[in-house]
């Protein structure tokens, strides 16, 4: 992972990987594609859990959960080991899996972090999660010059292509609406209006709640997708083509 000052969103380059499909040839080439409606029954979510804006590194003893979207029943756990691996089986009943991860680590002050990827999961999947704590969030906050206000929801954003590759010079938006910052170089900006080369976003005190997350990259209208974005937590999410 390289190095910048909040780099939690940049574990996001494969959560929404999958290896239940071919790759595109080009950077915007499956634009528009539909999306599968089969999914091998099981499949594997696993990853690495960090923690450390500053210097990421393995976060043992927490715990990893994966939901199905609008289900309160979790559908496979584990604790990440000494490496801050974990590994998921979940049953898909053969259709793609609409879900998140969860991490949570009891008493600390690391915050509840949920993952959600790009497009419903029709293969095994890596999720690399970086957990922050609510002092690394506070400095995200004064370094974009914004306040996030108790009961609102945060999500982080990673803009890629077809290919996984972050893109820069795309923009993120959200329904309902939130304050939104990016990446300039490889710090959080109070100033830039497009990711940079990291494909990095914040939106910051969007109601909390269902979230539709969009995004403009690359000159396309890439694919929209809905989050629940909880109240006082962290979510992740990418948007791709």
């Amino acid at each position: 992972m390289r190095p910048m000052l909040f780099p939690l969103i940049l574990a996001l380059a494969a959560c929404g990987g999958s290896d239940g499909g071919s790759g595109p040839n080009g950077a915007f080439d499956c634009l528009g594609d539909p999306l599968p409606t089969t999914a091998p029954n099981p499949i594997t979510v696993s990853g690495q859990i960090q923690a450390g804006a500053f210097a990421p590194a393995a976060l043992t003893d927490a715990l990893v959960a994966a939901f199905a979207i609008g289900s309160t029943d979790s559908l496979a756990l584990d604790t990440s080991d000494a490496g801050g691996l974990y590994s998921l089986t979940v049953a898909t009943g053969g259709v793609p899996l609409n879900g998140y991860v969860r991490v949570t680590k009891a008493g600390s002050t690391y915050l509840p972090t949920y993952a959600y990827p790009a497009v419903p999961l029709a293969g095994n999947a890596v999720q690399n999660i970086l957990v922050p704590t609510s002092p690394e969030l506070d400095l995200l906050e004064f370094a974009t010059g914004v306040t996030q206000q108790a009961g609102n929801g945060f999500i982080g954003v990673v803009v890629v292509d077809c290919a996984g590759t972050a893109i820069a010079g795309a923009t993120v938006s959200t329904n309902p609406a939130g304050t939104y910052r990016y990446n300039s170089g490889s710090a959080p900006s109070a100033t830039a209006t497009s990711t940079a080369a990291d494909g990095v976003a914040y939106v910051f005190n969007v109601p909390a709640g269902d979230v539709i997350v969009s995004a403009n990259g690359g000159g396309h209208v890439l694919r929209a997708h809905t989050v629940n974005a909880r109240a006082d937590v962290v979510t992740l999410t990418e948007v791709g083509p």
